[in-house]
């Protein structure tokens, strides 16, 4: 916006965009014409103060340069300041004009967290100042109005340098500029006075004082001096007259414990400044400074070296805290001690055990930080193994896990840190793109009993930020910054309503940094000037042991965070798919190998194997992608190094598991009754299921069950003597296998498709399809007369999106085009929304339904493949799209729509535990804009439910394609659900472009009313795939029977439709572990029977991280009965004798 003059009592006013990075060794310092410069080039957005170390511990000054009016000495003036204190403690202003001066004391004010300019800043407030200038401060002609700021004196022990110079602008001393207006007054403004106590208390003579602010705002004319009584104390403070500004005073005032009566008064009869009422005390503050360097694996430099700096920050914590009395260190990710104990000597490691075991160390039960909203429920529990072990192994007293970085968490988080056998959770948010208007509401909460899906609770935190002493103190951290910063942090809390007298303060240092000398002085050098806050050293269990004594008074939360970073995952929607496939694939395969182990004499699961395929999984759901600046730099070594170490982790994950599923189908195989060919079929589901599998049969071959029965198959086409087949395999026994044997029918040739037109019925549906395009538009559930279609909507069920806007190729949404894609406060995105190019390629009929192709194109999508299927067996319906994408550096999105004919319709989606509706469970500050799936999505109106799942890609939306709302309320009732298959929207950590072949799958199906148990079930049988071996003649020399027939369940259960069951290898004892998990909301009793049944077998209740607990009966059959609650997750140890 260009500045001008304005009429109406208006002299000038600055405001729009202002110029960034304006304070360096190269700039000299503004100077602002008004009518001639231009606020984008020649204001400084940012002005830091004499506590910013990046500037030299120096005053900054700005100047504006105008005209005044011919009368303009004649009359009173008023300078609008509107800014943000917008890092670290906010400096004051000192006034200069026409040889006058003046001092402006800002009081930043924060109401909700659009009051803050970064969301990451923990004590960002904006201030808005009047400050009155009397007749012949602005004078006619030329004049220099001079804003400079400024603070209180340094000790000159603390003029350091920064420790973190790359970040002296975040952690500095500053205010940013909202706007500035200078107006011609009809008359003088009043003065006011006010009277703040501080939470700064000092101990003199003996006897605690609590610091109390005197301050007469616009004070021009004052020259009197002032009485202040506070309770029993009276005090005369002088007063230097001041042309125009403010007079303050701070005042030790004997400390008092209750509200009594505060008076200012002026010393002149004439004088109308004066105040009166009550003061109450401030609280006196235990601080708990939580020393702690974020873990990143990856993203500030390659995955190597930062592994290594993370070991290193131990040495120099124990180091510390050798010297340095009560200094203690939080380790962000037990990954970190792993790596310490497998690099050092026997000595270190032992010194580095010791210093957990005596409270010096602070240690996550959390490997490392995860994407809870794309973290499988195993993934979460196998998190916390290593940690458990060393609990178990050495005696740590290991207590909390934390999740940093990551902004938002499940709602069966709570449920999932009890269950480990831990009491405390620390959620260390980092709000950058993961905060809506109300993002404050939890941490000003904190500490609560957060309570889980299953009524579990723990101690929970959640901290605005990490590194919050550098944000609240500045880098440095000063006594003086502190005295304003921490004032500032602690007012929220100082309320009736709030129960501690103890607040955290999180974190010294950023992420992946030396630690060097861990701030170990700075307690010390406050403790020496102030008694409160009291200033102590903590790790996370310190603090939680502090307020723990209030767990039953504080508040109790419920409810679900939302998916803030999860939409990461999208920019790199390949390895996610991988991920997905592992996240399934895995527990399959582990339930196949432990019990293959219960029927194979000798036999015994490689926990060793199936351990590295877990820390493979887990890094997929770990928050790092690539370098920080791959946006930026999208062509950097660095930024594909680090991405290529990240994905080729989470594929190598994929090929254990598929590996250690081969390997126990040919352990199956071998104990079965298949003959010398065929192949074996396996069912990791707890229940009975129809399940389609791929094998490449010679042409002529086909399979039968051992009495003969044909397996039905769709054959591909017919290459090198080959085809790829689809086979459906009906009634797999839970838990179970079904051996097939193959059958020479000779080259005999495929039934030809028969013709079909564009309307046509399966067992279940009516379909229409456009003639040409092949677009799904009409769908009609045959049984219940529902259309399942909606077709009002813009997009067709099934169809793919391209989305573009919001940045281009060259700028990548960077700089000068940001938008609200970036974050929350900017302009809006242009978006254009472009429907892909399909046509009709065929319908037609196969052994066990109907499939209806397309192919086409989309903008980036040169080649994009689309396959409908319409089951016979049941009205379920399947839908598969194979597309490739060519990597495009400009901001972009795609989706695959799914507009269902709902009205009003609730939607709930499932978590590791539970389900949450997000206009019901959404805390505040959650993500309302997409969200994540595990296994199922449902949508339900007053006419009946739809369950919805994806395979492949976790993310979705409701509504409407991704605007960057950053909206406080859940998107309205509807019935189109988005999946969010790719994006590149993030600006660091995360790829700028993805290219490659991807496949993604869906299906759905309509329910009567909501159905979690049936959802969960659809979901399940989309993701875990039955696993399907091929037996050669060279398995097995023989085809005499083997112990186990043909068909069978390795596992006998008996558990109502709402419980899942998932099969692990014991790792602290021997055995077979079951997890029962709860799926609908209603206690249950579920029956598994011991696999290796005899008078000594035990089954014992273990915690998630298979700690035994209780012993349960074991019948005579080897029956064990598991009482599973709502929502409930129960962990099973069936040992043998």
């Amino acid at each position: 916006m260009a500045t001008e003059a304005f009429a109406d009592d208006v002299v000038w006013s600055i405001a729009g965009t202002f110029a960034r990075g304006w304070y360096s060794p190269e700039r000299a310092e503004p100077v602002f014409v008004v009518g001639g410069s231009d606020p984008a080039v020649d204001w400084p957005q940012t002005q830091p103060g004499p506590l910013d170390a990046g500037h030299g511990f120096r005053p900054a000054a700005a100047t504006i340069v105008f005209e005044g009016a011919a009368d303009a000495a004649a009359h009173w003036h008023e300078l609008r300041l509107e800014g943000v204190a917008s890092n670290g403690p906010c400096p004051d202003l000192t006034i200069g004009i026409g040889g006058r001066s003046g001092l402006v004391v800002l009081t930043p004010q924060r109401l909700d967290r659009t009051w803050a300019p970064t969301l990451q800043q923990p004590i960002a407030g904006r201030f808005e100042r009047t400050v009155t200038l009397p007749p012949g401060t602005v004078r006619p002609g030329h004049n220099e109005l001079v804003l400079t700021t400024t603070a209180d004196e340094l000790a000159p022990d603390e003029r350091r340098e920064p420790r973190q110079p790359l970040f002296s602008g975040l952690f500095g001393s500053a205010l940013t500029w909202s706007g500035l207006t200078l107006r011609r007054l009809h008359g003088e403004t009043a003065a006011a006075a006010t009277l703040t106590p501080s939470p700064l208390y000092v101990t003199r003579d003996g006897r605690l004082h609590e610091l109390v602010d005197v301050l007469i705002s616009n004070a021009a004319g004052l020259a009197a001096d002032v009485d202040v009584t506070i309770g029993d104390h009276a005090e005369t403070l002088a007063v230097e007259p001041v042309p125009f500004g403010d007079v303050r005073w701070r005042v030790a005032v004997p400390a008092f414990d209750e509200p009594v009566a505060g008076r200012i008064v002026v010393r002149d009869d004439a004088s109308p400044i004066g105040w009166a009422g009550q003061v109450t005390p401030c609280r006196r503050w235990t601080l708990h400074l939580i020393p702690h360097v974020h873990l990143d694996v990856g993203y500030t430099d390659n995955q190597a070296k930062v592994i290594e700096l993370h070991n290193r920050n131990i040495e120099r914590a124990l180091a510390a805290a050798d010297e340095t009395q009560g200094y203690a260190f939080s380790v962000d990710g037990s990954f970190v001690l792993r790596n310490y104990l497998q690099s050092r000597d026997g000595k270190r490691a032992e010194q580095a055990l010791n210093a957990v075991r005596d409270g010096r160390l602070g240690l996550n039960a959390f490997y490392w930080l995860f994407l809870s909203g794309v973290a499988s429920l195993e993934e979460c529990y196998r998190a916390a193994y290593f940690a458990a072990g060393l609990r178990r192994d050495h005696g740590l007293p290991i207590t909390y896990a934390n999740l940093t970085d990551v902004p938002s968490y499940p709602t069966a988080m709570p449920s999932i840190v009890a269950a480990l056998g831990l009491d405390t959770f620390f959620g260390i948010a980092n709000h950058t793109r993961g905060g809506s208007d109300d993002g404050d509401a939890l941490q000003l909460l904190s500490p609560v009993r957060w309570e889980g899906p299953d009524g579990a609770s723990v101690l929970a935190y959640f901290a605005d930020s990490y590194t919050q002493l550098r944000f609240i103190c500045a880098d440095p951290p000063t006594v003086a910054g502190g005295a304003d910063g921490l004032t500032r942090f602690v007012a929220p809390y100082d309320r009736p309503d709030y129960l501690p007298d103890h607040l955290p303060i999180v974190g010294t240092h950023v992420d992946n940094e030396d630690l060097a000398d861990g701030y170990a002085d700075f307690v010390q050098r406050w403790n020496d000037t102030y008694t409160y806050p009291r200033l102590r050293f903590s790790t996370i269990a310190d603090y939680a042991d502090a307020v723990r004594p209030l767990l039953d008074r504080l508040p109790t939360l419920r409810g679900d965070g939302g998916s803030y970073w999860e939409d990461g995952v999208g920019t790199q929607a390949r390895a996610a798919a991988t991920h997905r496939r592992t996240q399934a694939l895995l527990p399959a395969a582990e339930t196949l190998t432990s019990l293959v182990a219960t029927v194979y004499e000798g036999l015994a699961a490689d926990v060793s194997l199936l351990d590295t395929a877990w820390d493979r999984l887990l890094l997929g759901s770990e928050h790092t992608w690539t370098s920080a600046h791959a946006t930026e730099r999208p062509h950097s070594h660095h930024a594909h190094d680090q991405l290529a170490w990240k994905v080729g982790q989470i594929n190598d994950g994929l090929r254990l598991a598929t590996d250690i599923a081969r390997q126990a189908l040919s352990r199956l195989a071998e104990k079965s009754t298949t003959g010398r060919e065929g192949v074996i079929v396996f069912n990791a589901l707890p229940w009975t299921r129809d399940a389609e599998v791929e094998i490449e049969l010679e042409d002529g071959i086909r399979l039968e069950t051992a009495s003969g029965e044909v397996v039905p198959a769709d054959p591909g086409p017919l290459v090198d003597g080959y085809r790829v087949t689809r086979l459906r395999v009906s009634d797999l026994p839970p838990l179970g296998y079904r051996a097939f044997v193959p059958r020479h029918d000779g080259a005999a040739p495929l039934p030809e498709d028969e013709p079909v037109g564009p309307s046509f019925e399966t067992a279940h549906y009516r379909v229409e399809l456009d003639p040409e395009s092949g677009r799904l538009r009409r769908l009609v559930h045959r049984a219940t007369g529902r259309a399942l279609a909606d077709a009002g909507s813009d997009y067709a069920l099934g169809e793919v999106i391209y989305v573009s806007g919001g940045g281009t190729e060259e700028g990548r949404g960077l700089g000068a085009e940001q938008t609200s894609l970036w974050g929350a406060g900017l302009p809006a995105p242009e978006l254009t929304v472009t429907p892909a190019d399909l046509r009709l390629v065929g319908i037609r009929r196969t052994a066990w339904g109907w499939v209806v192709e397309t192919e086409g194109t989309a903008p980036s999508i040169p080649a994009l493949r689309c396959r409908w299927h319409f089951p016979d067996a049941d009205d379920r319906v399947e839908y598969t799209v194979d597309l490739t994408k060519q990597p495009v550096l400009a901001k972009e999105s795609v989706y695959v729509a799914f507009p269902f004919a709902l009205d009003q319709a609730a939607v709930r989606y499932d978590r590791q535990q539970g389900w949450v509706d997000p206009a019901r469970d959404h805390q505040p500050g959650a993500c309302n804009e997409w969200f994540t799936v595990a296994q199922a999505v449902t949508l339900t109106d007053a006419g009946g439910s739809i369950g919805w799942t994806s395979a492949d890609a976790p993310l979705f939306a409701l509504g409407d394609v991704v605007r960057g709302r950053w909206s406080s309320q859940p998107p309205a009732s509807t019935g189109l659900l988005l999946s969010w298959v790719m994006n590149n929207y993030w600006f660091t950590n995360t790829p700028a472009s993805q290219d490659g072949d991807l496949t993604l799958r869906y299906a759905f199906r309509p329910f009567p009313d909501f159905d979690p148990a049936g959802a969960t079930r659809l979901g399940r049988e989309l993701r875990t795939p039955a696993l399907a071996g091929e037996v050669t003649s060279l398995d097995k020399g023989d085809a005499n029977p083997r112990p186990l027939p043909a068909e069978g369940s390795l596992l006998r259960t008996a558990m109502p439709g709402h419980v899942d069951a998932t099969i692990y290898a014991g790792r602290v004892r021997e055995g077979v572990l079951v997890r029962l998990r709860e799926v609908a909301g209603h206690s249950a009793s579920a029956t598994v029977w011991h696999p290796s049944p005899s008078p000594a077998a035990t089954a014992l209740r273990c915690n998630a991280a298979e700690d035994p607990m209780t012993e349960l009966p074991v019948a005579a059959d080897g029956a064990v009965i598991v009482p599973v609650g709502p929502y409930e997750v129960v962990t099973v140890l069936l040992a043998p004798a």
